[in-house]
């Protein structure tokens, strides 16, 4: 099964892929995680750091190569989920040929929906417990504007797809997650 996990910045994207990743035995691919892991040893760290500094989105072909090369890496484990990426149309038609190629599915994905008043609130709840120099204010509002205008496109993408499925992020965690496993048991 390989699956992405999409929602605003703040709605539970990388806890609830994890515990996805866990219950299905899933590679969490995290788009965040990586990029964080290149700023501390990869030799694009100064390049992704000035964009996520900024509240901006890293450009797709630098975003696009350091994710097939992590997809390379671990779809031989078996399923993953993506978390935080594909951020843009570009993304994603660029995954879906890559899949084809391999021969690999994109089963589902699950949309987290949120509220951006909630979504900034648990954003700098997460910040001030995280550590992370992107929650802050004027980059989380940043963020949803990049967000709204770059990301949101994709649901349509996918809905042409048939491959949406919309869940109630503004549920408690345990919540949310027994819904998507309803959802994907089916």
């Amino acid at each position: 099964m390989n699956l992405l996990i999409f929602g605003p910045p703040g709605a539970g994207k990388g806890t609830q892929a994890a515990l996805i990743s866990k219950r299905y035995k899933l590679t969490h691919l995290s788009s965040g995680d990586i990029l964080r892991a290149e700023l501390k040893t990869g030799e694009l760290g100064a390049k992704i750091k000035t964009y996520q500094d900024a509240g901006k989105l890293v450009p797709d072909a630098l975003i696009i190569t350091i994710m097939e090369k992590a997809i390379i890496k671990n779809i031989k484990k078996g399923g993953v989920i993506f978390d935080g990426y594909p951020r843009t149309i570009k993304q994603a038609k660029t995954l879906d040929k890559f899949f084809k190629a391999k021969k690999i599915n994109l089963d589902a994905v699950i949309n987290l929906n949120l509220s951006e008043t909630e979504a900034v609130k648990r954003a700098l709840s997460r910040g001030q417990t995280s550590g992370r120099s992107d929650d802050n204010i004027k980059t989380i509002k940043t963020r949803f504007t990049v967000y709204n205008t770059q990301t949101t496109p994709l649901l349509k993408y996918y809905k042409k797809q048939k491959k949406v499925i919309n869940i109630d992020g503004q549920l408690a965690i345990a919540t949310v997650f027994k819904t998507i496993r309803q959802r994907l048991d089916k």
